[in-house]
Parts: C-alpha cells; sequence; structure tokens
C-alpha cells in the first residue's frame, strides 16, 4: 500500500510547457427562428456569449437591395427574444455588449431612383432609444462594455454604388451623449472598435473614391499598409493588442458590378499587412472579426466583392458560394469542416468571434427536404494539446526519451474532463492496462497504448512496442471510443534502449530528489519530515534496501511488452549502482512483480558513508540515471 501511495503521488505532479499549434474544432448551435420568420443570420456576439441578429419571413433576401420586413432579436440563454423594432423596415443589429445594449441599422438602397437610406437603433436596458439628429443617419457598427458606440453617419449620395461618400466616423459616449468625431482628412468610416474606444475603419477619397485602412487610437489617426497588387483597403475590426482585420479590395465604385474587382481578407499588425488568402476553389475574401488571440473570421468565396463590402455579411441571406472562414495559427480554415456535430450545414458567413472563441454567423441546413437559413453559434471544442513528454519519474533534469516498458507521464491540456486511475484489479484484463481511461486513448501509429491515469492536464502511460531507435509518434485522443473522438496533434518522442531514472519520495523543480526506498520491512527510508503526516528514516550501514524506478529497459521477462509483471524479471542489459560514489552489493535489479512499467532494485547499504544525502546512481547499458537522486544515510 505504501509503494502505491508514493506511486500516485508522483503521478499527480504537474508541471508546465510550451503549446503546440492545431486546427480548431467547433460544435455548432442552431439559434432556432422567430415565429413566422424561417429565415435567420446572427450578426454580433458579446463577450458574455449573447447574440444579436435577425429574421424574414422570407428565403434569400438582402435587407440592403431587398429591404424585406426583418425583425432583429436577441439570443440569451437559450432563449431567442424579438426586439420589435418596428419603426424601421429592413434592421440588422451590428453589435451587442455584456450589458445586452444592442446597435444597428438600416441601409437601403434603390437602384431605380439612385436613392440611398440610412437610420440608427439602440436598444439598451429593454427599450428602443432614439439617437440624436445629427446620427438620424448614421450606422452603429460596435459597442463596448465601457459604454462606446461607434459608427458611421452616411451622407444620401447621387452614386448609389457607393454608401461612404461624404460619411464621418463617430464616437458617442452613451451615457453621457458626448458625440465624438473622428474623421479629419475626407470622409472616414468606421467598422470596429475595441475595449479601450480605438477604432478600425478607413478614410475615403471623396474624388477617387478610394478608400485607405486606418485606425483611430488615442486621439491619433494611424495609416495602415496596402497589401501589394490592391489600390484600396479597410479595417474591419480591432482587438485589444491593436492587430485588426480588415480587407485589401480593387473596386470601382462607380459600377454597380464591377468585372475587375477583386479582394482578400488581411490583418493588420506591427505596421505590416498580412495576405489571408483564401479557401481552395475560391477567388475572394473578407475579414469581419478578429479576438483577443489575433484569431480572424470571415467568409471566402467565388463572387467578387460589391458595394457593400463586408457588411455583404451582416445583411445578405446565406449562399452555397460564400464560405466562412477561420484563421489561426498563420492558415486558413473553412468553418463547415472543423464541425464536429454538423451534419448537413453549410456555413456561409462568419460575422463576429468573441474572446473566448465563440463564433456567430448564418449558414444553410438540410431540413428534411428543404434547405432553410439559419442563424449559428460555434463554441471551440477544447483540442487536446500534448506540451511535453517526460520519464514517470520527473527527475531533475527530466527524462526525455521513452524505452521499453517505459513508464512515462504526458503533459498537457483538455485530455478529459473526468480525471480516472487505474489502480485496482477491476480495471486490469489479461494482465493488460485499460487502452480507454476515462474515454481518453493514446496512440502511436495503430495501437493504443494502456493507462495508469487521466486528468485534463496529465496522462500517465505505459509504452508499447517500440522501435529500436529514432521516434515515435503520440497522439492523445479526447471523447475516444465516441462519435466525437478529438485526436490533438501528434508530437514525436525519443527512443532509446534504455532511459533509467528513480522514482522519488519529492519532486523538487531543480533537484536533487529523495529516492523512493523502502525497508523490507516496508518503512520508507529518508530524513525525518520529508513529508508531513509520514514517516522516514535514514538508512544505516548493512541495511538491505529496495529503491524503485522506471526506464531501465528490457529484461529476462516472457510477458508481452506494455503488460504487468508476472513475476520477477532480471535486467537484460549490464548494469551497475553506486551509492555516495561507492559500488554497491546488489541482490536484484529487474521488473518489480505486478506492476506495470516498475522496476526495483535491492541493494545493500555499504559501511564508510558519512551522514547525509548521498548521491544513487544506476547505470543501465552505459547509460546514467540522472545525478540528482539520493538516499539519505545514518550514522
Amino acid at each position: 500500500m505504501r509503494l502505491i501511495a508514493f506511486i500516485s503521488f508522483c503521478a499527480f505532479l504537474l508541471l508546465a510547457g510550451a503549446v503546440f499549434g492545431q486546427a480548431p474544432q467547433y460544435t455548432i448551435q442552431d439559434l432556432g427562428t422567430l415565429p413566422n420568420m424561417q429565415a435567420c443570420s446572427a450578426t454580433a456576439i458579446s463577450q458574455s456569449g449573447n447574440v444579436a441578429g435577425w429574421c424574414t419571413s422570407q428565403v434569400s433576401q438582402n435587407l440592403v437591395i431587398d429591404a424585406p420586413s426583418s425583425h432583429v432579436f436577441l439570443y440569451s440563454k437559450g432563449t431567442m427574444t424579438d426586439l420589435n423594432i418596428t419603426s424601421l423596415v429592413s434592421p440588422f443589429p451590428t453589435a451587442i455588449n455584456n450589458a445586452n445594449t444592442v446597435a444597428g441599422g438600416t441601409l437601403n438602397a434603390d437602384l431605380e431612383s439612385d436613392t440611398l437610406s440610412a437610420s440608427p437603433f439602440l436598444y439598451e436596458n429593454g427599450a428602443i432609444h432614439v439617437l440624436p439628429g445629427q446620427l438620424e443617419a448614421a450606422l452603429p457598427v460596435a459597442l463596448n462594455d465601457a459604454g462606446q458606440m461607434a459608427g458611421t453617419v452616411l451622407q444620401a449620395n447621387s452614386n448609389v454604388a457607393n454608401f461612404f461618400i461624404d460619411t464621418s466616423a463617430f464616437i458617442d459616449q452613451l451615457s453621457s451623449g458626448t458625440i465624438t468625431q473622428l474623421s479629419t482628412l475626407g470622409s472616414g468610416v468606421a467598422f470596429g472598435m475595441n475595449s479601450q474606444g480605438e477604432v478600425a475603419g478607413a478614410i475615403i477619397s471623396a474624388n477617387a473614391s478610394l478608400f485607405v485602412p486606418v485606425l483611430w487610437q488615442d486621439d491619433a489617426l494611424v495609416m495602415l499598409p496596402l497589401l501589394t497588387g490592391y489600390r484600396q483597403g479597410v479595417a474591419t475590426a480591432v482587438n485589444d493588442s491593436g492587430v485588426a482585420a480588415g480587407v485589401a479590395f480593387n473596386l470601382v465604385f462607380t459600377e454597380l458590378n464591377d468585372p475587375n474587382a477583386a479582394s482578400h481578407a488581411v490583418m493588420f499588425s506591427n505596421g505590416a499587412v498580412t495576405d489571408l488568402g483564401v479557401l481552395s476553389n475560391d477567388t475572394y475574401s473578407e475579414a469581419t472579426g478578429i479576438n483577443h488571440a489575433g484569431t480572424v473570421v470571415g467568409f471566402s468565396t467565388t463572387q467578387p466583392p460589391n458595394f457593400a463590402l463586408h457588411l455583404q455579411a451582416y445583411a445578405a441571406a446565406p449562399s452555397s458560394n460564400y464560405h466562412a472562414f477561420i484563421y489561426t495559427n498563420g492558415k486558413m480554415y473553412d468553418l463547415t469542416r472543423q464541425l464536429v456535430n454538423g451534419a448537413g450545414w453549410q456555413l456561409s458567413y462568419a460575422t463576429q468571434i468573441n474572446d473566448a472563441g465563440q463564433i456567430v454567423g448564418a449558414g444553410l441546413f438540410e431540413q428534411g427536404n428543404a434547405t432553410v437559413e439559419h442563424a449559428f453559434l460555434l463554441t471551440p471544442v477544447p483540442v487536446p494539446t500534448v506540451n511535453f513528454v517526460a520519464g514517470a519519474g520527473l527527475s531533475a533534469p527530466l527524462v526525455t526519451s521513452i524505452s521499453p516498458n517505459g513508464l512515462i507521464t504526458i503533459f498537457g491540456s483538455n485530455f478529459t474532463t473526468s480525471p480516472a486511475a487505474a489502480l485496482g484489479a477491476n480495471d486490469i484484463t489479461d494482465n493488460q492496462l485499460p487502452s480507454n481511461l476515462a474515454n481518453t486513448c493514446v496512440e502511436s501509429g495503430t495501437s493504443k497504448w494502456g493507462l495508469f491515469f487521466v486528468s485534463g492536464t496529465q496522462i500517465n502511460v505505459l509504452a508499447g512496442d517500440l522501435p529500436a531507435s529514432g521516434t515515435v509518434p503520440l497522439t492523445v485522443v479526447a471523447n475516444c471510443g465516441t462519435a466525437d473522438e478529438m485526436p490533438g496533434p501528434t508530437v514525436n518522442v525519443p527512443v532509446a534502449a534504455v532511459a533509467p531514472e528513480f522514482l522519488y519520495f519529492v519532486n523538487y523543480p531543480n533537484g536533487p530528489n529523495p529516492v523512493a526506498a523502502i525497508e523490507p520491512n516496508g518503512a520508507n527510508v529518508g530524513p525525518a519530515g520529508l513529508i508531513s503526516g509520514g514517516t522516514f528514516t535514514p538508512a544505516k550501514a548493512g541495511d538491505v534496501l529496495t529503491a524503485f524506478g522506471v526506464g531501465w529497459g528490457a529484461t529476462a521477462s516472457s510477458a508481452p511488452i506494455g503488460t504487468l509483471a508476472t513475476g520477477a524479471a532480471t535486467l537484460s542489459s549490464s548494469y551497475s549502482l553506486t551509492l555516495g560514489g561507492m559500488p554497491v552489493n546488489v541482490a536484484y535489479a529487474g521488473l518489480t512483480p505486478y506492476f506495470a512499467g516498475l522496476y526495483q532494485i535491492d541493494f545493500t547499504v555499504p559501511a564508510g558513508l558519512a551522514a547525509g544525502n548521498q548521491p544513487l546512481v544506476l547505470t543501465v547499458g552505459g547509460v546514467a540515471s540522472p545525478a540528482g537522486a539520493y538516499v539519505t544515510v545514518g550514522n
């Protein structure tokens, strides 16, 4: 029982490490519809996960061009509520904050008369509020939790193909009603804002209709670079680090449909612009949102940009030739392909992402024999991530190679939500540890290895068959054996014939560490008071001790690699042991019977050692155990 207790203590030690990049995965939630409103889109999400969007009674509607009757909804705690914004014909929300303040407006274009109308709305404290006269033609685009609202005042223009000629960007401090105009060079347009009140947008040359991407930061206008090959650009969103997402484009606004139009989603950071590219088989893309981690969302498509730019995602119905994307770890992913429960969905637009990684937008969903247009909420699935792998002794320094019958510890994150240990007879079948514990597996190629212990951040695993040298791939699979299996990124771990180390009563990050050693009667060997509540006695000359370890390599055992030892089995490689630098008489060195991956060495403490902590070094096949191991010797 003492041995089991000390092995369990070592197994639960946690260390930190670096995280590898991985492909994101998400669960999708259909937000449903309002009564008699069959087509819905989600356009805004708060940091707390509440969602705003719109619904209409007809499919395939564009709120700007078709001007159908639309209803704005607030989705919170599983319930979709109609905000009853009846004063506007085709309203759509663009922003929501944690107080459930919702802002948005209308953009109605009459292509026959070449006229444009714009009207704002603000839903705050459960009621619709009238904005001051100077904002009566505004389109609010962003809210933060400091009570600031950013947007753009639009001016009617005979050239309806450009909403943004003669416009001015602003910030409205809602609590005081103070409105600050941001535009200082020609027309200005705001598209996004962070929690600090920094605004993303563009300034516009009225004569040339050219957009130049900018940030308004601390009352200063920061010009952002244009992407090579593109004459124009806008910043559509900005995070709290001042990193912005946006669109680089070529578009002649005097033409309703420019045959030479082009666009690519971009990211602006540290004075540079990065082309985010497009999804496979697409030609154009636009970015709509960014969070604190620098993860960008938007859409990729075969359709060239039009005068609505990225607002296409806010006001247009989802379509099969638009594809929602996420850009993370330097790569663009099709969000539809990243769903773990998304059968029947095609995601068209991703409009916003919050700092928790939740994403909202609109997509097509196969329902019976019909295709419906629904709003969605994506929640990231925690992917099991391996930070590093070490011998289970957790020596200082760590042993980083695996050997036959090696007991190793994997550290990382998102392994399971239900910690479990395999320490009882009910967990063992045919002398084998379970290969699936707490719905978690560790795979090496096509093999699953036996597990001792699994928590959210740590796995203790017994290595199976290994090659003679090189590396072996290791993959942690969460939800193993279920329909929602989640494999993490594979890591390659070096292999060695032997990787000897001792186990310890206490692991100090920088060592030295007291070796787990016992007397024949089971008494613990160590300095008094080593562990609170435990009894420890220093060793004396002539005492016969048993010390335990892992990674000592092949033995004479006939049991298959990766199983419990059925009896004693001596080491196959040559070995030697020293205590305090003195050679030690060894009675047995090999597997501990009826344990998996556990080795022991029985030896006699030599005479002539000074009292104190004496280094214990085991050398197997020419490889020495880490130098920080010690046994306490008394007078």
